[in-house]
Parts: structure tokens; C-alpha cells; sequence
């Protein structure tokens, strides 16, 4: 190491080569990067979905849940299946391990449920796929006032043109009403022309085709054959016959049925401030660029190639491009300050060369990580960005320690090329060692689990390699550039130089006036100093055990756009769930002209309202820039939700204005197979909930459903030759609908579905009259062979891993209670007897809970050995098993900075402040790792404990406090940032700003004590081991054990020590007969005198170090008593 650091030095062309390559290759990396909101990561999640037209969620659950569940449960890799079974749907979630393929998984799943052979013959193909998070750049909306399909030609136009810009691959139909041909047909035409309806439907099906027929082998060449009759469009359904009569008249599909060329009848549909809507997805794939795909929208939105209609609207809504650039913006302007200010403090303390070169280490250090990304596969994005601001604050610490150990040197009359070697190869290897033991400290976060732990996994890998490029710089380049540096203490810059005079000689005095004899106080009383901080620690721990700092996983914070999501019971009818939300509309649009009026500026600039289908519906507003906004999201949804009042029929009904969930939540989910159990616990559970003060917004899961008609054959039936399956057939067929084909019009999927007409589905007296066909061609009223009775079924059904759940769902004050109290309660209260009461039945925690809990679990161990491997790098550096331990005691204390920091900005702390405390902890030890190594190589030196303490803590004074200082002042600009886009950050920022500052107290103050406790431990125990065994108790393991100052260290007893053979000589007093406390008394009276040199009369290696600390404490004594010592 020595070596390489002494050739870069001397060869300047190869630093400033090596320098010049990592700027080249990271801004060639950085032009070429993907640019992309967030990384496109897999959920580990599989969905499995599977569509039965007609059936209800019991059905659902019985016929298709329970068959793929038990077809894939034992598939090696999966985690939990949550299950779902609705109307007409089933839906089953596969969650995989961490650490599994899931592509493997996906593979095996699709084979267990392509072998399931038992599925009811009206199930359509279950559908297999993975979910991932697609980058989605913008919406381009097409709005105005047109009907539906006229708004979807010119969409589809628009998204034809998109996909045919070079920059442009992916775009998709969000608000998408699928087309449809309804073939209506009435019971009285079928009566009327003594038709079927499975006639009609067989008609449809099998005349509307295209059907190869084979192929003439020709002496000029194969010609095949095709018989072509596939019909596309509505009015040509119509011209379908359905039975030619003998005499030549035909019944065509007209005669007896209304043909519609539509959509799919339902509530799904969009309008965008109040017009009727399309919306188009654009997303991002491959190495595509965010920004350029932006640019391209905006370019064809200005100018579209297609033909839009003066009254029809084409804009870019929600582009993501936007957050993107503030983030970019966001890091460039925060480098800046954060540069400018690092820059000029050090230029307070440093010469300016000096000043000018530690602050290059920024941009090559990020240079030099952005030209790695991409090999690691990483992007810059949202979240790789927050990770640059995030090591902005501690990117120059080991090259201010490198710089300013040269500075000190060259002050010594060490200038020149020599100085700089030697001042980096002095702190070499404990800047490595720093460097190492802060990576090791990010490291368990590239292994965190889950989605976000994926999205996270880009912040080590960033922090990673701008350390390892800052300590390339630091080494190799750095002592290059300083070696021209003359020994100077200032500029000769004139105002600069006087400024420079006076913070260094300023520095200077505090030091030597005000931190030295402190420093000494601190030190003769230790454990006094050790207790004090352990108080300070107890105190902060108890701020956020009491709640005063409240610890949450996300902080609350204000978007930019707010929601309402409204869901309706299953049985409302159409024309209530539309009114709902229709009146969910007029109220945000009174807000909005009422906020115009107070503030005379638009406050809520664009209203998005979509009807996504017959039970529920959303609207999304944006809103002006949260920095420009005279009101907060907060009040504005609070106005609507007042505007609003009560619905009809609702069942949930959500606002949101934040970005994150707001406060604590339970999420318990209890599991049974016996669905009354399930309700009776929830009921119990819901009850005991609402008992504890500050727990409110209490439901569950379990939804009501709507009446249902059950079918029961009467003996008469199978008189008539009539089978259940036959009467619930032709029932289903009318009522729901054959589909009996599925064409491919151009770009989009058409159903043409023959059913009864909507005023015949919508009586029982139609139902109970319908006419069921018997085998010979003649048909009965329903009534005759069925009876028909009324019941309720669910409105849906919820499983997991194989069971029914229901979950219960609550929400805390944090002003009044905790969740830790609130669920410590409930388990001893109810869930831990709940097993008891219903027999088979469990509970967990569930939803964020869940999440919350599982991240703890994986941080406690993981976090466990990133402490393990700290410790084995330090004891390696320092050749000593106790003091590692010293410097990670001190780990805990530099956090205190950091709570103190969330306590007096008033602000809650969250996982990005908990990431900035991991920064902390790197700080606190890079600097005692520095200080340590400083301290044991003077006592190699030969110097007393005390001298090397005193030295190291002056010496590492300056490098220490200008780490803090630069650290804070990076961090400055951000945490007075007001944006959106700094909101997420300014937590981690006021962590890592306040801990470093607090960080530089613990290792110029609790270090240095701690080093000297350690040494009074170590003494002790050294004394205890050398004296005879005895049941007497040695007055100074007393002295250890009670933590008396002034008296632990200094080990006493009245027991002769045991040492080498008696020497009766003119020693024998001294040796033989001497006790510890003795050689100390001895020790400090000689020390006192200020003319004995400090050279123990003793051979023993205990009574030495017992005379030297009695010396030592009182050469102190003189020196503070204004006494000049003799020259020793």
C-alpha cells in the first residue's frame, strides 16, 4: 500500500491520468444511462386468474379457488397463496420466498394448473403471469364532448402514431370499455318463430367463420382451399339465417333478435374535468430514456399526425418525466451548495490549494460511480439519486483526514513531495480500514427483502462505490497534487489570508485553551463523563419510547394529487353507484371553484373521474405545486369530504392527500374454515377494538352480498328427462349470456355474446315464466319443473393459505395511543384465547403490520452481522479484541445527535432516517477509528497514556471537526429545501446532518474516556490475575466495580504481589514488599516534586504502570497548579 501511495505521488501524470479516466468514463456512463422514475423490479409476486361467467364466490371458491390451491400449494420456493373469489372471478396470489427464481416458479406453476383436468367445462383458460412494476411515463388523455367510441378511434389513431416514433415501444388503453355485439333475443320471438336459444346461439357460432379445408396439389404449385363466411361487424350479424323453411323463407337473426354494435354494458368509463374521456398509458421499456419518451409526447401533443376534432382535447397528464427532473435538479442544486459551502469552510481552516483539491473528491468519487452503475445494473432513478444526496455528506471524509494530516505535516517543516507521502501512508491504513467498515455497515441493505427491499438495493451499491472511488482519490490522487504544497499555515491572499489567520489561529487557542484542559477533566473523571452520556442516551431513547419522536416506516407528506376511492355494496343498483360517484364529482368541482374565489389562483387544476365498474369508482385531482399552493391537500380533501356528506349504498369510502399512510394501523387477519366463526370472532374483535382510547376507523373485510335466486328441480323434472345441469344451462345462457365467438377487429378483441334483452334480465316474473326446452323440442315454464327460492351469498370470498379469512383493520391517534400498547392488550385480552373460543381458528398480523414486522426481523439479524464483520476489520487494525468493542460501544451514542435533530425540527422518524443513522454510525467509526490507531501508536512510540490521549485528541481535532463541519454544510441546502421531491430526503438528511455533529462530541470526549476506562479494565484485571488466589476482594477491583473517579485504574491491595525470586539487595523493599497502592502514593509524590524524570525504581510490570499513573496524575496536578515541572 505504502508503495503504490509513494509511486502515484511521485508520477503526477499517472494520478492525474487515473483522475481524467474516471471523469471521462463517468460522464460517457451518465450520457448513456436508463433515466427512469423508479427501477423495474419484480413484486415476487404470481397472479393466477381464471374467469367463470355466471358463478357466484361460493361457486367460485368451490369449483376453481380450492383446485388450483391444492394443484400448487407444495411448489418448492412459494411463501403464502392469498386467495380471492368474486362474481364471475377467481384470483389467486402466489408470493414467492426470498431467494427463490421466480421465473422457475412461474414455470412450475403453469404446468401444476395446465394438469388440472376437473374444472367446470364454462371456465375459461386460466391466465399465469408474473407482476412487476412497469415504468409508466405519462397518460395522454383524448377528452371532450363525443360519444365513447368516437373518442376511442381517435385514441386508437394516436396510439398508432405513438408506437411508430423510434423513441415510443409501449402504450395501452387504461379507461378501455371493451367492444361488444349484444345478439338480444327476446322469449317471445323464440316463441313466436318456435326457436331455441341454443338454436340461435349454434346459428351464430357456427355461420361466422373462416375454416381451412385443404390445399389442391396443382402442376403449377399447392393451392389451398378456405371456406370464408367470418363476419365482423353488427349489421352483418344480423344477416345470419337461423332456420331456412321448407317452402324458402329463412328466419335471419334480425327477425328474432336486436343486434348492437357497442361496448360491454357496465359503468366503466372516464371523464376528465367533467368530458368524456380515453386515457392512453405510455410506459418505458428496455434502455429506453424517461426524458426522451417525455419530449416526444409533448412534441405529438403540440402537433398530432392524426386528426382531432377542434373540440376534442389531447393533453400529457401526470408525467412522471416531471419528478424525474425535480429529483435531478433537486441533486444538482443540493451538490452545488452542498460544494460551495463544504468548500468554503474548509477554505476557513485550510490553504486554499488544499481547499480546492479535497473538494474535487466529490465529483470524481461520483463520477466514478456513475460509470459502475450500470454494470451493476442499476439506472439513475428516484432512488439512486436520494443515494447520491445521501453520500454527499461523508464522500470527503477520508480525503479531508489524508489532506489535512499532509497540512499538519507540512506546518512541521515536512513540505514537499515528502510530506505528502508520509502524511498519506500515517493515516493510510485507518482511512482503509474506515472505508471497509462503513461498507460493511451499508451492506445487509443490498440483501433486504421484499419489493422495496428490491428498490433500496440500488442505495448500497451506490454508497459502495463512491467510497471505494473517494479513497482511490484520497490515496492516490490526492498526495499528487499536494505534493507542490509549501508549508504555509495560511494564504497570501490578503482578505483570505486574515480570515484563515484567524479561524486557524482561533482553532488553535480553543484547542490549547478550552478542549485540552477539558479534555483532562473529562478524563480524570471518566466514569463521571461515561455515566453522563449513557444518561443522555437513556434520555433519547426514552423520547421515542414515550412518543414524544414518533417512529413510523414513511412520514407523512403532502402530494401534489389527492384521491377518493368509493366502493358501493354489490347489490346497489347502477343508477345509485353512478349518482355516488357522480355526486363524489360535483362536490370537488365546488371546492375548486370556491378555493378560485379565496385565493384568486387555481388550487386544483385538473379532476380525473373514472367509473371502474358496477360497485366502485375513483376521482383523482392534481393540484397546484405543493410550494405554490396557498392550502394544503390536507384541508382541500377535508372540504370535499364534507361537501360530500353520506351516499347511499357506500361501503368504503377513502380520501388521501398524502403520499404515505398517515399514522399507526392494526392489520390482524383471522383464519377458519367455518365463515359464521369467522364473523362471530371479527364482531368480538371489532368490539374490543373500539374499548381503547385513540383506536378509530375499525372494519373488516367481510362484505354483505346481494340476494340470490337458488334453482331447486322439482320430481317432476326428471319425469320430463330434465337434469339440473341442463336447466341451470339454458338459465345462465339467457341471463348471463353465451359467448359464442371472439373476433379479432384490428387491434381489439370483440365478444359477440347472444342473451336475453336488458328488460327481460331485469324481472323474476321473467325468470319464473322462462321457457325451459325439453329434449324432444317442446318447452315448460321454469316454475313447472324448478322451484325457485331467495337467499343472500357473499359478496365475495377471501382466503389465505388454503383458509377463509377475514381481516380487521384500525387505525390509532398517536396522541393518545400506541400500537405496541394497543397490541400488547389485545393478545393478552382476546387473540391469545381466541383458539379456545373457536375451535380451529388463528390469527397474525397482516398488510403493513405484517410488512413492518418481517423488515424489523430481517434488520435485527442482518444488522447483527454487519457489527460482526466491523468488529473483525477493527480488531485486525488494531491488533486487540477489547478495543473494537470500545470504538462500537460509542456506535449507539452518535445517534443521539440524530434523534436530537428529528426532536427539535419537530419531525417524525422514518426508514429514510434510520438509513441516515446508518451513515452515522459509519462516521462515528471512521473518526474513533482514525483516533484510536493514533492514540496506540504513540504509546508504541513510548509515550504515556495520558501524553498519547491528550495528543491524539488535539491532533485529530481539527480533521475531526472539519468532517462534521462539511458533512453539516453538504447537508444544509437540502434540509431547507421546500419541494416535494425533498421531503422524503430532508429525514435521512437531518439524521445524518445532527449525528455527525453530535458524532464529533462522542469521539473527541467519550472515546478518548472510554480508551482510558478500557485501560483502567484491563489493569485491573491484569492485577487480579498476578495476585495469589484469596477470598479478600482487592480494594481497586472495588474501586472498578463502584466507578469511583480519580481512584478506578489505580488497583490497590494488601496482599504481597507475586513476581520473580526475592532479590535481598538494596531493592528488596521495593520489589518484595511494595503494594500497588504504594507504588502509586510513591508515584505521585515524585510526579508532584516536578523534578524526578518518569522512569519507574520498579521491575515489575504491574507496579510500573501503578507508579506511572501516580506520576502521571500528579505532573497534572502541578501543571494546573501553575507549577513548571524540571525538564525531564
Amino acid at each position: 500500500m505504502n508503495a503504490v501511495i509513494a509511486w502515484f505521488a511521485e508520477n503526477k501524470v499517472a494520478a492525474n491520468l487515473l483522475m481524467v479516466f474516471i471523469l471521462i468514463a463517468g460522464a460517457l456512463s451518465l450520457g448513456s444511462a436508463r433515466k427512469e422514475i423508479l427501477p423495474n423490479i419484480s413484486l415476487d409476486l404470481i397472479t393466477i386468474t381464471v374467469a367463470y361467467p355466471g358463478a357466484s364466490p361460493e361457486d367460485v371458491e368451490k369449483s376453481v379457488i380450492t383446485r388450483i390451491e391444492s394443484a400448487v400449494y407444495d411448489v418448492e420456493g412459494i411463501k403464502s397463496l392469498t386467495s380471492r373469489a368474486n362474481e364471475h372471478l377467481g384470483l389467486v396470489t402466489v408470493e414467492i420466498a426470498y431467494g427463490y427464481d421466480v421465473k422457475e416458479v412461474l414455470n412450475e406453476i403453469k404446468a401444476r394448473v395446465d394438469g388440472i383436468g376437473t374444472f367446470p367445462s364454462d371456465v375459461e383458460r386460466p391466465i399465469i403471469k408474473e407482476i412487476s412494476v412497469r415504468n409508466l411515463v405519462a397518460y395522454v388523455l383524448i377528452s371532450g364532448p363525443a360519444d365513447m367510441r368516437s373518442l376511442k378511434n381517435i385514441a386508437k389513431n394516436i396510439k398508432s402514431d405513438l408506437t411508430a416514433l423510434d423513441t415510443i415501444s409501449q402504450v395501452e388503453h387504461t379507461t378501455n370499455k371493451p367492444f361488444e355485439i349484444a345478439i338480444e333475443v327476446s322469449e317471445s320471438s323464440l316463441q313466436r318463430y318456435g326457436l331455441s336459444f341454443t338454436e340461435v346461439a349454434a346459428s351464430v357460432r357456427q355461420s361466422s367463420l373462416d375454416l381451412p379445408t385443404g390445399v389442391i396439389k396443382t402442376a403449377q404449385g399447392d393451392i389451398s382451399i378456405k371456406a370464408k363466411g367470418q363476419v365482423y361487424w353488427g349489421d352483418q350479424f344480423e344477416e345470419i339465417v337461423v332456420r331456412a323453411l321448407p317452402d324458402g323463407a329463412q328466419v335471419l337473426v334480425r327477425d328474432v333478435a336486436n343486434v348492437t354494435d357497442g361496448f360491454k354494458a357496465g359503468l366503466s368509463s372516464a371523464e376528465f374535468n367533467g368530458q368524456p374521456a380515453v386515457a392512453l398509458s405510455v410506459y418505458r421499456v428496455g434502455q429506453q430514456n424517461i426524458l426522451d419518451i417525455s419530449d416526444a409526447l409533448k412534441k405529438y401533443v403540440a402537433n398530432p399526425r392524426t386528426y382531432v376534432p377542434d373540440n376534442i382535447k389531447v393533453e400529457v397528464w401526470q408525467d412522471s418525466s416531471v419528478y424525474f427532473k425535480s429529483r435531478m435538479d433537486l441533486l444538482t442544486e443540493n451538490a452545488v451548495g452542498g460544494l460551495a459551502l463544504l468548500f468554503v469552510i474548509l477554505l476557513m481552516f485550510l490553504r486554499f490549494g488544499l481547499s480546492f483539491w479535497v473538494s474535487l473528491g466529490i465529483p470524481i468519487s461520483f463520477m466514478g460511480a456513475f460509470w459502475l452503475l450500470p454494470l451493476f445494473g442499476g439506472s439513475i432513478n428516484m432512488i439512486s439519486l436520494f443515494a447520491f444526496i445521501l453520500v454527499l455528506g461523508v464522500v470527503v471524509d477520508d480525503a479531508i483526514i489524508v489532506g489535512e494530516n499532509i497540512f499538519t505535516l507540512h506546518r512541521k517543516g515536512v513540505v514537499g513531495l515528502k510530506g505528502s507521502i508520509l502524511g498519506a501512508q500515517e493515516v493510510a491504513k485507518p482511512v482503509v480500514f474506515a472505508v471497509l467498515t462503513t461498507i460493511i455497515a451499508f451492506l445487509p441493505m443490498v440483501f433486504l427483502p421484499g419489493p422495496e427491499g428490491k428498490l433500496m438495493q440500488v442505495i448500497p451499491i451506490v454508497v459502495i462505490a463512491t467510497l471505494l472511488f473517494s479513497l482511490l482519490e484520497s490515496l492516490l490522487v490526492l498526495p499528487a497534487h499536494l505534493s507542490g504544497s509549501k508549508g504555509d499555515k495560511i494564504d497570501n491572499i490578503p482578505v483570505l489570508g486574515k480570515l484563515q489567520a484567524r479561524f486557524s489561529y482561533g482553532l488553535e487557542r480553543f484547542i490549547e485553551n478550552v478542549y485540552k484542559p477539558f479534555l483532562e477533566k473529562c478524563l480524570k473523571w471518566r466514569y463521571t463523563s461515561l455515566f453522563s452520556f449513557i444518561a443522555i442516551l437513556i434520555v433519547a431513547f426514552a423520547l421515542v419510547a414515550s412518543g414524544w419522536l414518533k417512529l413510523v416506516m414513511f412520514s407523512t407528506i403532502e402530494g401534489d394529487t389527492a384521491r377518493s376511492e368509493v366502493t358501493f355494496a354489490q347489490a346497489a343498483p347502477a343508477e345509485v353507484v353512478r349518482q355516488g360517484i357522480k355526486t363524489l364529482e360535483n362536490a370537488i368541482f365546488e371546492v375548486k371553484r370556491e378555493l378560485k374565489q379565496e385565493t384568486g389562483e387555481e388550487q386544483i387544476l385538473h379532476i380525473f373521474t373514472t367509473y371502474a365498474n358496477e360497485t366502485s369508482g375513483s376521482i383523482v385531482i392534481e393540484l397546484a405545486a405543493s410550494e405554490n399552493r396557498k392550502i394544503s391537500g390536507t384541508m382541500i380533501t377535508d372540504r370535499w369530504r364534507k361537501k360530500v356528506g353520506d351516499l347511499p349504498e357506500v361501503t368504503e369510502l377513502t380520501f388521501k392527500s398524502t403520499l404515505s399512510q398517515t399514522g399507526s394501523s392494526i392489520n390482524l387477519e383471522l383464519s377458519s374454515n367455518s365463515l359464521e366463526d369467522l364473523k362471530a370472532a371479527s364482531e368480538g374483535l371489532k368490539a374490543r377494538l373500539a374499548e381503547y382510547d385513540g383506536v378509530y376507523g375499525i372494519t373488516d373485510s367481510f362484505q354483505k352480498g346481494k340476494q340470490e335466486l337458488q334453482i331447486e328441480l322439482k320430481p317432476v323434472a326428471r319425469n320430463l328427462g330434465l337434469s339440473l345441469d341442463e336447466v341451470a344451462g339454458q338459465v345462465r345462457q339467457a341471463y348471463h349470456g353465451a359467448e359464442v365467438q371472439n373476433l379479432q377487429r384490428g387491434e381489439n378483441d370483440v365478444k359477440v355474446v347472444v342473451r336475453y334483452p336488458a328488460e327481460e334480465r331485469s324481472s323474476l316474473w321473467y325468470l319464473e315464466n322462462m321457457y325451459i326446452r325439453l329434449r324432444d323440442g317442446s318447452s315448460v315454464p321454469l316454475l313447472t319443473v324448478a322451484d325457485i327460492q331467495y337467499g343472500v351469498g357473499a359478496a365475495y370470498i377471501k382466503r389465505h393459505n388454503r383458509r377463509r379469512i377475514i381481516q380487521i383493520n384500525a387505525k390509532i391517534d398517536d396522541s393518545i395511543n400506541s400500537e405496541i400498547k394497543v397490541m400488547t392488550a389485545i393478545k393478552a385480552e382476546f387473540l391469545t384465547s381466541i383458539a379456545d373460543n373457536y375451535p380451529g381458528m388463528r390469527w397474525a398480523v397482516a398488510g403493513s403490520q405484517k410488512d413492518k414486522a418481517e423488515f424489523q426481523s430481517y434488520l435485527k439479524t442482518s444488522f447483527f452481522f454487519a457489527l460482526l464483520g466491523m468488529y473483525v476489520m477493527m480488531a485486525t487494525l488494531f491488533r486487540s479484541y477489547a478495543q473494537p468493542l470500545m470504538v462500537m460501544f460509542a456506535i449507539p451514542f452518535g445517534l443521539i445527535g440524530a434523534l436530537a435533530g428529528h426532536f427539535l425540527l419537530g419531525m417524525e422518524v422514518t426508514l429514510w432516517s434510520l438509513v441516515g443513522m446508518i451513515a452515522v454510525s459509519g462516521v462515528v467509526v471512521n473518526d474513533n477509528l482514525v483516533l484510536v490507531d493514533y492514540i496506540n501508536r504513540k504509546r508504541d512510540e513510548g509515550e504515556s497514556l495520558m501524553d498519547s490521549i491528550r495528543e491524539a485528541g488535539a491532533a485529530r481535532f481539527r480533521p475531526i471537526l472539519l468532517t462534521s463541519l462539511t458533512t453539516f454544510g453538504g447537508l444544509t441546502p437540502l434540509m431547507l429545501e421546500t419541494s416535494l421531491q425533498a421531503q422524503f430526503l430532508i429525514p435521512m438528511a437531518v439524521s445524518l446532518a445532527f449525528g455527525v455533529m453530535f458524532a464529533t462530541v462522542v469521539s473527541l470526549i467519550l472515546v478518548p474516556a472510554a480508551y482510558h476506562i478500557l485501560h483502567d479494565i484491563e489493569f485491573g484485571l491484569m492485577a487480579k490475575l498476578k495476585e495469589p488466589s484469596s477470598p479478600k476482594v482487592s480494594p481497586a477491583a472495588d474501586a472498578l466495580a463502584a466507578g469511583i473517579d480519580g481512584v478506578a485504574g489505580l488497583a490497590s491491595t494488601n496482599m504481597p504481589v507475586s513476581g520473580s525470586a526475592p532479590d535481598f539487595g538494596m531493592d528488596e523493599k521495593r520489589q518484595w514488599h511494595v503494594g500497588l497502592d504504594e507504588a502509586y502514593e510513591q508515584g505521585h509524590k515524585d510526579g508532584l516534586t516536578g523534578s524526578t524524570p518518569r522512569t519507574a525504581p520498579y521491575d515489575l510490570e504491574v507496579l510500573v504502570a501503578s507508579w506511572e499513573a501516580g506520576w502521571d496524575d500528579g505532573r497534572e496536578e502541578l501543571e494546573m497548579s501553575g507549577g513548571k515541572p524540571a525538564k525531564s
